[in-house]
């Protein structure tokens, strides 16, 4: 089955992609505006053959899910291929604390308005999301201000200790997981996604409360282990997967 493009950009592991009209996908990413409608104009260019990371043989890998049992093969089928992306450390790390019990829709918003507020117009209408010397000037009232709500002393935790971002890469998924859940207000689950989504690291499993349900009632007794080596891509299918289906 081809690749699912608007699952891997728009289905939670990225909050930087808009849908435009006629089926052009933006971001403000890497100081330009990107807009793609296929993964092949992704391919052209060598910032996002990285971020779509290419080099990882998806497909390869979306057969071997397949193999495990049947309801990875249902949700492999009906998904199509999806990728994980890599995104840069701290716009993830702010992106998964603004998901805290929250929607897709609400995260975009608190998303745009801390580029607006923050970042930089790159194009008019765009704004990039800010660096962590940009949010320098943070304070957690002007966060609550934008509707970040409780989540508005952890960005400002997480400002302040941006530092530990780059040490993240050379730890093991426990270390990284530790380092990471410094910052206030960092738990599991949004750790989980941030070394997903940012450091490539394949073993992460986030739990929320779609996939709590996927194990409740399709992998009781069994954790993240059953999985692998695709912990982090079978997850990203039978979340998806379970969302589809809805109730």
């Amino acid at each position: 089955m081809k690749e699912n493009l608007r699952e891997t950009l728009l289905g939670g592991q990225s909050f930087s992609w808009k849908e435009e009209d006629g089926g052009v996908f933006s971001a403000v990413l890497n100081e330009k505006v990107y807009r793609i409608e296929t993964l092949e104009d992704a391919k052209r260019d060598p910032y996002l053959y990285d971020y779509f990371d290419f080099a990882y043989d998806y497909e390869k890998a979306k057969e071997e899910i397949a193999k495990k049992d049947g309801i990875l093969k249902e949700a492999t089928e009906s998904v199509g291929t999806i990728r994980l992306l890599k995104q840069e450390p701290f716009l993830t790390t702010i992106s998964f604390i603004l998901s805290q019990n929250n929607n897709i829709k609400r995260i975009k918003g608190l998303y745009d308005r801390i580029s607006k507020e923050y970042g930089h117009m790159v194009e008019p209408g765009y704004y990039s999301f800010p660096t962590a010397d940009e949010m320098k000037r943070v304070s957690v009232e002007r966060l609550r201000e934008l509707g970040c709500g409780f989540r508005a002393p952890f960005i400002y935790d997480a400002v302040m200790k941006a530092d530990i971002l780059k040490d993240v890469y050379d730890l093991d998924f426990d270390e990284a997981e530790k380092l990471l859940m410094t910052i206030k207000g960092i738990g599991p689950k949004v750790a989980s996604c941030i070394l997903i989504f940012s450091y490539q690291k394949r073993d992460g499993f986030p739990i929320d409360v779609w996939m709590k349900r996927v194990m409740n009632e399709y992998y009781p007794g069994k954790d993240k282990t059953y999985f692998a080596p695709y912990e982090a891509l079978s997850q990203q299918y039978l979340f998806s997967w379970i969302r589809s289906k809805g109730n």
